[in-house]
């Protein structure tokens, strides 16, 4: 990995990314995987260049009785070139999971958005309310105007009571 990718990746402070995440699983499961593999590979990287990779073949020599075959390994450990590997798939598959990631956040942030939009509709809605205490009629009819015509129909039919009103709202006339 790059050096700005290193510094990147060092520099995000991964518990508040959790917490802020904690709702999105998948999300936060994939980051979870993502730095693991990546402390991994550092923690590999960084014991593989700290290794002492010279052989000492000469003392070899001197402690076993069999020469030919330190002289065989170390025509074998001479020839030994560094391979140099094709990171390209391995390039290709961080790419697809940075462009899931990043699809990912972006829903994430639209989805917030449209609920805090609805959030900031309701808390102003709750904050011009009036009290039912202050409403009229008109304010009613207004509000529903299908209250009117609901009302003349039960005026034609006689009916001066609301159906199941008693049963919510008991008399108090008893006490």
């Amino acid at each position: 990995m790059s050096v700005i990718g290193r510094k990147f990746l060092t520099s995000i402070n991964w518990p508040v990314v959790s917490s802020v995440l904690s709702k999105h699983t998948e999300i936060t499961a994939s980051l979870a995987a993502f730095r693991k593999g990546y402390e991994e590979s550092e923690r590999q990287l960084s014991q593989l260049k700290e290794a002492n990779r010279a052989i000492d073949f000469d003392h070899y020599r001197r402690v076993l009785k069999n020469k030919d075959i330190v002289d065989k390994l170390e025509k074998i450990a001479s020839a030994q070139k560094i391979v140099k590997v094709d990171l390209a798939d391995q390039l290709k598959t961080i790419s697809v999971f940075e462009a899931k990631a990043v699809a990912s956040a972006e829903l994430y942030v639209k989805e917030t958005a449209a609920s805090l939009a609805d959030l900031n509709e309701t808390v102003a809605n709750i904050e011009t309310a009036r009290p039912v205490t202050q409403l009229t009629v008109e304010d009613v009819v207004k509000a529903k105007p299908e209250v009117v015509q609901y009302t003349e129909e039960m005026v034609k039919q006689g009916k001066f009571s609301v159906d199941g009103y008693d049963e919510r709202f008991p008399s108090l006339s008893v006490l």
